[in-house]
């Protein structure tokens, strides 16, 4: 059980002093009833205390203890996870076993002096027997109009309304299930924000945040696709999953349920209400589209910040802006970020109050711990940490609710295999004069359906169109989404190969065709195969030429009318297109530009 090679724990801050006092207070008790288990390596005491005084500290950041002879269960819990993310991924398995023991023998020795339901709560975290992370607590005790009342006076449930009475009889929709660029306008007024869909834009102007607080009042930024209104994004995906609307090829429409939540006196309207705030939190905090190692970190944080408030903890607001509390809980700067961003978008919507303290209404709380208690990530995603995925919706019996949209997500991990080469690619833009391409280093075992987000990063692509890979000629195997059925066959589930396994050789190559209207066809080729890396990134850019075009401009030859129309004044569509791709006056338009650190950038936060 003993790891003979663990390092002894620096005591060189506050919190580390006090842990090393509070150790020793233990020690020669822990070290005579270790002392009686059989078999016990030489030094594994120390070994044992080292990994307690680890905990100790982080513990020590969040609380003002002194001893370690009683936990606070939500700060023990932060507390280990502070400690298995700042150590190493082999010392991890040791740690949760030096903590077990130690809780053992308070446990057996009585040597526990808080309450017991604490010291259940706290060996609940160490997932025995499948008991979920977030036991349950005790709820505020509301009758149905009280409940009612205090959902419908949350500013989410009056800008969903707003949004199924602009839906009413239907709204049309792309093959995707995403609003026509046309109708933006409107849908996000309905949610509360500003924003108008273009005819189609190169240049992104994405919402910073879902408010709009930074931006001057009378700016209305041009949007490419309704998932860069992000309020309107997240609450479309909620009231999908939730049943709320149906959305077929080509219309979305009301669903039964969601015309119960349309007429004040129905008796279903608190159930309705209540399940589609879980559906939203869940897509909230969960259900980010934005994939980086920080993601996960600020989901398990703020799952574990609204628990606390729901148990009425007092944790106080600048507990947000505070550098050391955010990095007891394992949070660094990108993480601390999104937190933040994430809890002031729940309190413009009324789902937590932003005062001294943290706290939740009465009447979210429900939705709150149904996504606590069970929301649990697939194993295979490790862009999670234990316990994070779909909500369970809390009115509509036992059945597990999983939002449509998540059921569709696929996993952004990239599992790494140290023998596995690294791939120079050159992606070539076909039928474009003067040619549009990108070099790529990429690691060869990623799935296609990891270098399909690739090559949207590498050409600005939004990822609102269909795609699939071919490798050979016509008639030879064609990889896309599962299930699909892109180029009139049935696609190989392109989350099911590898980029290693379609092309092998040096000079062998496949296409990536993009947006089946447009036809945007890519020559992905393998120039070279060269050593494996494990340090490596999972992809970066060392080259490439011309910045990638618009989407929807009509494929090669609308592009190239594009371009000529923007830098020539006597064009007759000189100033609609200089319009839609957001042109300041004066601006000029380099299709030939391109910034490789920019597409590095972006390439790193996929993964």
């Amino acid at each position: 059980m003993a790891k003979d090679s663990k390092a002894r724990t620096s005591t060189t801050s506050v919190s580390g002093r006090r842990a090393a006092l509070a150790v020793d207070a233990v020690a020669p008790a822990f070290a005579a009833w270790c002392n009686n288990m059989p078999g016990l390596p030489e030094g594994a005491v120390q070994d044992l205390l080292d990994a307690v005084r680890l905990l100790a500290s982080a513990y020590f950041k969040l609380v003002p203890a002194s001893d370690i002879t009683s936990f606070e269960p939500l700060a023990f819990g932060q507390a280990m996870s502070a400690v298995v993310h700042a150590e190493a991924e082999e010392d991890t398995e040791f740690i949760f076993v030096a903590v077990r023991t130690y809780l053992l023998f308070l446990e057996e020795t009585k040597a526990w002096t808080g309450g017991p339901e604490d010291l259940a709560q706290v060996f609940t975290l160490f997932y025995d027997d499948g008991e979920p992370l977030f036991p349950d607590i005790d709820q505020p005790e509301l009758s149905e109009e009280e409940e009612l009342a205090g959902l419908e006076a949350t500013s989410l449930a009056q800008r969903m309304e707003a949004l199924l009475r602009w839906i009413g009889p239907g709204a049309a929709v792309t093959s995707t299930g995403a609003l026509k660029l046309k109708d933006i306008e409107a849908a996000a007024a309905a949610v509360g924000v500003a924003a108008k869909g273009a005819k189609a834009g190169a240049k992104r102007e994405q919402l910073p945040g879902f408010n709009l607080k930074n931006m001057p009042e009378d700016h209305v930024p041009t949007v490419k696709s309704m998932y860069e209104v992000p309020l309107l994004a997240k609450m479309w995906a909620a009231l999908e999953g939730a049943g709320l609307i149906g959305v077929g090829a080509t219309k979305v429409w009301l669903n039964p349920k969601a015309r119960i939540l349309l007429e004040p006196g129905n008796p279903e309207r608190r159930m309705a209400l209540g399940i589609f705030i879980t559906a939203f939190l869940t897509v909230a905090v969960t259900g980010e589209q934005d994939w980086a190692p920080w993601v996960g970190q600020a989901a398990a944080a703020q799952i574990a910040l609204l628990y606390a408030a729901c148990q009425g903890a007092g944790i106080p607001a600048i507990a947000l802006t505070d550098p050391e509390s955010l990095d007891a809980v394992g949070l660094d700067e990108y993480g601390a970020r999104l937190l933040r961003e994430r809890m002031d978008e729940l309190a413009e919507l009324g789902l937590v109050s932003m005062g001294e303290t943290i706290t939740v209404p009465p009447a979210v709380v429900p939705s709150v711990v149904a996504l606590a208690q069970s929301g649990y990530a697939d194993e295979e995603d490790e862009s999670y940490g234990p316990g994070f995925g779909a909500a369970a919706d809390p009115f509509a019996g036992p059945d597990p609710f999983v939002p449509a949209a998540a059921s569709r997500k696929q996993s952004r991990s990239v599992k790494k295999d140290p023998n596995a080469p690294i791939y120079q690619l050159k992606v070539t833009l076909k039928h474009l004069s003067p040619p549009i391409w990108r070099r790529l280093l990429v690691r060869s075992d990623v799935t296609l359906g990891d270098m399909h987000r690739i090559l949207q990063a590498s050409f600005e692509w939004d990822g609102s169109h269909l795609h699939a890979f071919q490798v050979g000629g016509r008639g030879e195997d064609v990889y896309g989404l599962s299930g699909a059925d892109a180029l009139g066959n049935e696609d190989l589930d392109e989350n099911a190969y590898t980029l290693g396994a379609v092309l092998s050789a040096e000079g062998d190559s496949m296409e990536y065709t993009y947006d089946f209207g447009d036809d945007w066809e890519h020559l992905v080729k393998l120039e070279r195969v060269l050593p494996a890396d494990p340090k490596a990134p999972v992809a970066r850019c060392t080259g490439g030429r011309g910045r990638g075009p618009a989407e929807d401009s009509g494929g090669a030859w609308g592009w190239a009318n594009v371009v000529e129309a923007v830098n020539d004044p006597k064009h007759p569509e000189h100033q609609e297109y200089r319009d839609w791709l957001g042109l300041r006056r004066g601006e000029t338009f380099d299709a030939k530009a391109f910034d490789k650190e920019a597409v590095t950038t972006a390439l790193a936060r996929l993964f």
